[in-house]
This record gives C-alpha cells, structure tokens and sequence, in this order.
C-alpha cells in the first residue's frame, strides 16, 4: 500500500508539473509536439540505419549494425501507437507486417507483392554473419525503402488534424497492438524477442495522455487519468524483464487491460466523442469497451458488414428458424445445424462430415461459427467476403445443400408461416419479402449472436475473482513466448483476425499431412486458398487454409482443415516438430517455420492446459420449438437441425 501511494504521489507531482509548463500551451499544439519529436526521431534512425549497412565489409561491423537496429526498433515503437490506429494498412504493407508475400488485391493479374519493412529485416538480421554479409545488398534495398516509407509515415501523421478523440484512439489502439502481438514473437520472426523495445511505446501513450491532465480536472477525471498512468509505469518496470520470466498473465491482468478499459472511461467523463457517434460506419473495436477479452470487445454487427440497424431482433429469431431448417436443402434432410451443432461448439466431431445424400465426405473439416463473424473472409479457402456469400456458397454446393438461391427461396415462399415471419422480421408485404438477400441478411444476423469470449480464462484476464492453475498461466506464457502460437492465433479471438483493427484474415501454409505420420508423411492433395478464388490461383496460396481460432479446441476434435489429428498431443506434436517440412514434406512456401520447437513435455502439457481454459460454455442456444408448417403433412414433418 505505502509503495502504491508514493506511486500516486509521483505521478501527481509529475501531472502538475507538466500542466504548470504547458499551461500556455494548447493541447493539440502538445500532441502535435510529440508527434514531432516521434517522427523525426524515427526518420533519424532510418537514415542511420540506412548509412550503417552500406558500410558494413566484414563480420566484425555486423554487432554494431545489430545494435543500432534495436535502436531503431525502439524508434519505431515509439511511433507504433499514432501510426497503427491512423493507417494501418501502411504498417502491414510497408512498416512492420509479417514477411509474407502477397497478391495485389488492386490489380486484375496475379501480382506477387513481395514483403517489406521491419519485420523483413529482422529476418536478414537474423541470418548468420556471413551469409548476411552475402545479402548486404538485400538489406541495403530493404533499409533504403523502409526510410523511405517512414517519410511518407512521418508526413502523414505531421499532417493530421490529433483531435481529442484521435489521440485517445490512439493510446487505445497501442495497448491493444501491445498486448496482442507485442508480447509475442510477432513483431521479430528471426531475432531474440526483446520486450524492452515496447518501452518506447508506452512512454508515448503516457506522453499524450499526460496532455488531458488540465482537461481531466475540469471534469473531475484525474483520479481516472493518475490510475492509467500508474498502471502505464508499472508496464513500463515490467517489460525490462527477460521474455520467458515474464508473467504475462499477470501483465495483461493487472495492468494492461485495466488501462485500456481506464482510457475509454476518462473519454466518456470528459465528453470526448466516439468514434461511434462521427459517422454511419461502426468501427469493428469498440469504443467502449472495458476490457480487451469480452464479448463487447468486438462489434460483431460492424464485423459483419451488415447494416447495423437492420439487425433486429426479428431478423436474427428468422435467421435462427432457418439455422435449423432443412427446408433449405434439396433433399429437405439438410440444415445449418447439421454440420454446425451447438452442443459441439458449432462443429460435429467428424473428420469430415457426411457429404449431400451420403455420396462420401464433403470436402474439408467443419470449423466452429463461434466468433467467426469476425473473419474478414470465409470458408479454408477464403473463397467467401461476405457472410451473404457463405449463404449462397453452402446452398450450391452439391456436396452440402445441393441447391439454388432460386429454389431454397421459392420452396420457403410455400410456407404460409415463413411468409409472415419475413413480412414481421423485413417490413415487407406479400411472399416477395421472400428473396436471396433477405434470406442471407437473416442468416448473417443470426450469425451475429454466435460471439462469445467469456472462458474461465477470459474472465481472469479481465479482472474477475476466478482461479487459473499453475499450468494454465505457463501454457499462456508459452503460447505467447517461446511456442509461437500468438504470431498467428492472434488474442482475444486466438485466429487469425489481425489485431488492432481485425480487418483482416490470414491464412497460413503449414504442410498439415494426409494422415498423422511423422515417419512417413504423405502431402495432403487439397490446394487450399489456390483453389478459392480464382484470382489467388497462386504458387504462395498452395496449401494454405484459414487459422482458425483455438478458442473451444478441446471441445472440436478432430482437427486441421482435413480432420486428420485426433489430439491436441498429436498437433502439438506436429508443430513442434516444425510442421510438414519438419516431417519431411516438401513444402516450399510454409509459413511455419521449419525449426523444431524447444518445447519439453511438462511445455506441451502446460500449452494444452492453456487451450483447454479457452473452453467456453457460456453460448446458450436453443433451437426452435418447432419450424414453420407448409400444410404437408411430410414437409411439416421434417426434423429440427436436419436429419444428418
């Protein structure tokens, strides 16, 4: 206690100190300050950088190289917060995104878009002296066009209008790009993990925040604004600490999640605006939210891409009714849920389930919809954009529903009780209120409602008087630490919708087998996301599948896209031995690095332990009491969730 007071005393002294300075000053003119000061510090390095590798000859000049990179790191860092939340697209593309080539989703051709940025030239630095020495001139390029970037970074934000809302945005969005991929291994995929370097970052989120001390006062909030700060030295004392001695459990509990729940509270008491109230465009993250790891984390009506205010109550009880109504495949035997089964956290425990009249298997493993609302694309293949298309992609399949938009649409259109219930749910008259896009609005909205975060290991995180044990804190540790799991099952969702923003889904190639065989492995045939859209018919997407989320894992064996691994031991297993090049498959665009993992037994149990508190029962669903009648008697008679 005596300890925490003196730390309320400090950050009291320091908050009058700099509002005694800046008395004068107007708050923009200080954000605008540290905007400066961050930005040509950044440029300053590049430069340095840039200087530092054109002259390196020999091995000896490399440690020096290596140590003005951290501080370029730390430089960047710094800046993280304002250019995360400003363009985040320019850090994924051009500043610090995983070094993974791409397709340019701007040109009709199939145009490689080779990566570039920090991470890029961690993985140069990462190489052995003299093979780095024999890529000088990649380096050279790679440090010669991050500069460049920079300036055009740096004149961006110089050139912005930092209102009061931007810049608490910002702080926000640093916490949650620190807490989500900060602390793992995310941002340095070849060189040591150094959490030190998040310093910078934090420090400029106090810097800003300390700009509202006069403003808080005003609104009685500066009890609101000391605790954030508290909260942000005790960050700052924590990362000094060796990555795999870090309790980030505990980091997350105790202060980074306090804080950035702090920082939306000190916005609403000083009558800030939201970013909800600026627009009819709903922000994925919500403003609001007072904790990183709930189920109002996220907006899953702004995921959806849905009009928000068309998701009514009567929309999503319509979407349910069709959830479980096999009325929507040909054979009538078929609904949503008979694949996506509740009490399975919407899976079916199949490898693969039963393909259209029970002509075989359908194609791949069924995924969980919990959270899947907040995918940015669909399907392993990411051959769907739109929850709509899902719609449509599982009525046409013949190996699913065997349909058409155009059937599925005139069979519900027989049915006196569905044409009253989407005339109730569309304020619609007539059985035309029955068409495609209503039908997939009401599913999509349905859709919405399958979001929940509120595992046992969820609720510690955010502060509640809940237990984990000992192995389930390690497990976490080394999710986030030396396994590496966090670089692509990103938190709070643990898939692959990118933090901060969640605008993005990734896929990954990891060369998963046809069969579990580590001796004598066979590649699995199906090609994956080259085999979605037409368009990402492309040597980099061969093998490549969405990640899917961990969340419920111990509850939706079997796994992979094929279903071939019945255990979280074997998957593990697999990982840890480097995926399906570590077994011997060639896979030459894997995204998992070949490596083997140094993970010991009582590691692997401790990680497995940590998936199983990811487990969350809290969904309730209920299906319908009945289905709407059509006035035959064998139609009327049709199974609730489908047959098989």
């Amino acid at each position: 206690m005596r300890t925490a007071n003196l730390s309320a005393l400090v950050f009291a002294a320091l908050l009058l100190s700099y509002d005694g300075h800046h008395a004068s000053i107007d708050r923009r003119q200080v954000v605008q300050s540290i905007v400066e000061r961050v930005t040509s510090n950044l440029e300053a390095q590049a430069k340095g950088f840039l200087d530092k590798c054109t002259v390196i000859e020999e091995t000896a000049d490399i440690a020096e190289l290596r140590g003005y990179y951290e501080g370029l790191r730390r430089a960047y860092k710094a800046m993280e917060p304002l250019i995360e939340h400003i363009d985040p697209s320019m850090v994924t593309q051009q500043l610090n995104g995983a070094p993974l080539p791409k397709l340019d989703v701007k040109s009709q051709y199939v145009d490689v878009l080779e990566p570039h940025g920090l991470q890029v030239i961690d993985e140069l630095l990462g190489l052995a002296d003299d093979t780095l020495l024999a890529k000088r001139n990649d380096l050279i390029a790679e440090a010669d066009l991050f500069r460049t970037n920079v300036l055009a970074a740096g004149s961006l934000l110089r050139g912005m209008r930092w209102t009061d809302r931007l810049v608490l945005e910002s702080c926000r969005t640093g916490i949650l790009r620190l807490t989500t991929m900060g602390l793992s291994s995310f941002d340095r995929p070849a060189t040591d993990p150094d959490l030190k370097e998040n310093v910078a970052l934090v420090e400029t989120i106090v810097n800003l925040l300390l700009a509202f001390g006069d403003l808080s006062r005003q609104f009685d909030s500066n009890a609101t604004l000391l605790s954030i700060l508290e909260h942000l030295q005790s960050v700052k004392g924590l990362l000094a600490t060796p990555d795999q001695q870090l309790d980030k459990v505990e980091l997350i509990r105790r202060h980074l999640d306090p804080a950035y729940g702090l920082i939306a509270r000190l916005q609403l008491s000083m009558g800030i605006e939201l970013s909800t109230e600026i627009g009819p465009a709903q922000p994925v993250v919500n403003p609001t939210a007072a904790s990183m790891f709930s189920d109002t984390t996220l907006v899953a009506a702004a995921a959806s891409g849905l009009y928000y205010k068309s998701i009514t109550p009567e929309v999503v009880e319509l979407g349910r009714t069709l959830f479980f109504d096999p009325i929507l495949s040909s054979n009538e035997q078929r609904a949503c849920a008979s694949c996506h089964q509740p009490e399975s956290s919407f899976t079916d425990g199949q490898d693969r389930a039963p393909a259209f009249d029970h002509q075989g298997k359908i194609k791949r493993n069924t995924p969980s919809l919990v959270n899947a609302v907040f995918s940015r694309r669909f399907f392993y293949d990411l051959r769907a954009q739109r929850i709509s298309d899902v719609v449509s992609h599982v009525i046409t399949d013949e190996q699913e529903f065997h349909s058409s938009l155009v059937d599925v649409v005139g069979r519900l259109r027989q049915s006196p009780e569905y044409v009253t219930m989407f005339e109730k749910a569309l304020k619609a008259s007539g059985p035309q209120a029955i068409d495609a896009t209503n039908l997939s609005l009401a599913l999509g909205a349905y859709m919405t409602t399958l979001v929940s975060m509120n595992s046992r290991f969820d609720r510690y995180l955010r502060g509640e008087r809940v237990s984990i044990t000992d192995s389930e804190r390690r497990g976490f540790n080394i999710f986030m630490g030396k396994g590496a799991c966090a670089s692509c099952h990103f938190p709070p969702t643990y898939a692959g919708y990118v933090p901060p923003t969640f605008l993005e889904s990734e896929s990954e190639i990891i060369g998963v087998p046809a069969r579990v065989d580590t001796i004598n492995a066979t590649p699995d045939s199906d090609i994956g996301r080259a085999g979605g859209l037409l368009r990402e018919n492309a040597a980099i997407y061969r093998g490549s599948f969405k990640t899917t989320s961990v969340r419920n894992v111990a509850r939706t064996a079997p796994y992979f896209h094929n279903g071939s691994y019945e255990n979280l031991q074997q998957v593990v297993d697999f990982y840890v031995r480097g995926g399906g090049a570590g077994i011997g498959l060639d896979v030459p665009y894997q995204t998992l690095p070949f490596d083997r993992l140094e993970l010991s037994q009582q590691d692997r149990t401790d990680l497995i332990s940590f998936m199983h508190a990811l487990t969350d029962t809290s969904l309730r669903v209920q299906p319908p009491e009945r289905l709407p009648r059509f006035g035959d008697a064998e139609r009327d008679a049709r199974p609730i969730g489908g047959s098989y």
